[in-house]
């Protein structure tokens, strides 16, 4: 029987596992060693294959609408993020679900784990208001150092200028030293979160939101060197290297073919060796900062395995959307801050005052298995990596195909924690409800569903749209306005989206573009 979300459990006799909740930032479908990468991942690797791999798990199309969903369990626009920043268009402008903050029509995961009785510690990247009263404290963690905005790396440097990058730690405004480096402080802070948590023995949930491999591309230079070398082939042979591997692993089907090369992108024997020299480095300190992110998840399960609680913490990882295919770093109001602020000189690349993007070719060698990339709709921008780890529980090396999204993981917690959702209210306001789904179930059977195929699931961010059914899926692409259309899929036959049934498959475009028109209802669009 489950008990009311704000009373702590009668049951002193079970022991609730801990909850650790990892997200890492723009991190690709193929960047991980157990997909197929060349970069080493072992100790993410070594989770996956202990515990459930989700091979069908859709998060949103870009950062902060991701963690929307996340921390709230249901529709991006709904919790306040129907777009990533306060919006000028009059349609938009302070209407609900466009406050560009988790607002409260949604109770937040943290303060509903919090009244289950748990600790609620995060460290890493917020991106869902930036004042105090929106922030992390006020949405429920007892303690928090966080990114207010986007991401940095080393260094003080703020990520899209001027100045340094804003942090808060607890509800003061901090700046950080030369010596600070994002991967290793949010691993550090955490770790310390959790220590001096341990006298009263509660349970705790804890969110480590990395801010890695998001751009601007930096990372230690021991790092860096390690993988010198290792992409001076290109792009391209990359893509084919991790396609033979994942087709291999049986993450893609044996009759796929590789998808094309970015359209007006130059052909790796087309840049000129300088080029390619620039260009090997920037994905040689992308991959440095995947293994670092690796290499510090490692120093937390040390951690957890030290103080007895590794086989009683419910892992579980995920990526908030597909790779960062677009150069910001080249347009203003970017492209000024870079040239004020950075040394781009390539023996300075991947330092804290170096500013520089991987582009799309390398993103599409971390997509692989899909196409697009993030900010679009397609899979390569919401279909990512996920796993659980927790062996109370969780099969040893599952894969799992059923569909999930990130509105499922909030249930999942709260039924990990014996709690309740919130029936249309919390703490005297109305709330909306909880739209995803406990997976327990499915974790306990790998056959089992969560989500009956006549559920329909939507995104939209800044005109780019779909909606799933089933095996069925519509795309907008807002990319080219002048070529823009509904495109319809079927992803069972048709997982890398190559093949546009909208001009055959009539009737079923036709219902799903009705559902369409009921999600647009339902979750307030305003586009």
């Amino acid at each position: 029987m489950q008990r009311s979300a704000s009373a702590p459990s009668g049951d002193t006799q079970t022991k609730r596992p801990n909850i650790l909740l990892i997200v890492a930032d723009d991190l690709g479908y193929a960047d991980l060693g157990i997909f197929g990468s060349e970069i080493p991942t072992p100790n993410i690797d070594a989770l996956a294959k202990n515990g459930m791999l989700f091979t069908n798990f859709y998060a949103h199309m870009a950062c902060s609408p991701t963690r929307a969903m996340l921390m709230s369990g249901t529709d991006s626009h709904l919790a306040g993020l129907g777009v990533m920043n306060p919006s000028t268009d009059p349609a938009q402008a302070g209407q609900p679900g466009y406050e560009s903050y988790l607002n409260f029509r949604v109770a937040s995961m943290a303060n509903l784990m919090k009244d289950a009785g748990y600790h609620t510690y995060m460290t890493g990247k917020w991106h869902l208001g930036h004042t105090v009263e929106t922030g992390p404290r006020a949405r429920g963690f007892e303690k928090s150092f966080v990114s207010i905005d986007g991401a940095a790396h080393l260094g003080g440097l703020s990520w899209n200028g001027p100045g340094l990058a804003p942090y808060r730690d607890g509800e003061e405004m901090v700046t950080v030293g030369e010596d600070f480096y994002t991967t290793r402080f949010y691993t550090e802070r955490m770790i310390d979160y959790i220590e001096g948590g341990r006298e009263d023995d509660k349970p705790f949930f804890a969110y480590l939101a990395y801010t890695a491999p998001h751009w601007p591309l930096q990372a230690p230079r021991a790092s860096i060197e390690k993988f010198s070398g290792q992409y001076d082939d290109g792009y391209e042979a990359l893509y084919k290297r991790r396609f033979a591997s994942m087709k291999e692993r049986g993450f893609i089907p044996a009759d796929a073919e590789e998808l094309p090369p970015v359209e007006g992108q130059p052909a790796w024997e087309d840049l000129t060796e300088e080029e390619q020299r620039i260009e090997s480095r920037k994905m040689e300190i992308y991959a440095a900062m995947v293994s670092e992110l690796d290499a510090y998840i490692g120093r937390v399960i040390d951690y957890l395995k030290s103080i007895d609680e590794f086989d009683n913490t419910f892992i579980f990882f995920m990526s908030d959307n597909g790779p960062e295919a677009i150069r910001r770093d080249l347009a203003p109001p970017i492209s000024d801050w870079v040239a004020e602020c950075c040394d781009n000189s390539y023996d300075n690349l991947g330092n804290s005052d170096s500013y520089v993007m991987y582009g799309p070719n390398w993103a599409r060698a971390s997509s692989v298995a899909f196409h697009g990339a993030k900010m679009t709709a397609f899979d390569g921008g919401i279909h990512v990596p996920a796993f659980a780890h927790y062996p109370d529980l969780v099969s040893s090396g599952e894969r799992n195909s059923q569909f999930v999204t990130v509105m499922d993981v909030l249930p999942t917690f709260m039924d990990l924690a014996d709690a309740s959702l919130p029936d249309g209210a919390y703490r005297g306001r109305t709330v909306f409800p909880v739209k995803g789904s406990s997976i327990l179930a499915t974790l306990e059977d790998p056959q089992a569903s969560i989500h009956d195929t006549s559920d329909a699931v939507g995104w939209e961010l800044y005109g780019h749209k779909a909606l799933r059914q089933g095996d069925w899926k519509l795309v907008w692409d807002a990319t080219d306005q002048d070529d823009a259309s509904w495109r319809l899929y079927n992803i069972a036959q048709d997982p890398q989206e190559q093949n546009d049934l909208s001009s055959t498959e009539r009737r079923r475009l036709n219902a799903m573009l009705s559902l369409w028109e009921t999600y647009h209802e339902e979750n307030g669009l305003r586009p």
